[in-house]
């Protein structure tokens, strides 16, 4: 498995529009960020597995649930890892 950090481009706009919509930012002030107690979400990177890219996003003190919340998407159909990839890390 690899850990990949992506560049900003259409990708990144797909993850932080996804996670903007997402039920659990309903009704919460500016979703992408969630602010609670100086915390907000967060990009841990993305996964490649076979041919399988997923997001993982984090919110260590979500407004809704006062916890962690970890989320987690597919890569959309139109990722391009040829042009939207900065790093990639071998995970063992």
């Amino acid at each position: 498995m690899d850990l990949i950090l992506l560049t900003t481009g259409p990708e990144w706009d797909y993850m932080w529009d996804w996670l903007s919509n997402h039920p659990i930012n309903e009704n919460v002030a500016d979703p992408t960020l969630a602010m609670n107690n100086n915390e907000a979400w967060q990009y841990m990177g993305t996964f490649k597995q076979g041919d399988r890219y997923i997001h993982s996003l984090r919110h260590r003190n979500h407004p809704v649930t006062n916890g962690l919340k970890e989320l987690y998407l597919n890569a959309s159909e139109s990722f391009n890892p040829n042009e939207e990839i900065a790093k990639t890390f071998r995970l063992k």
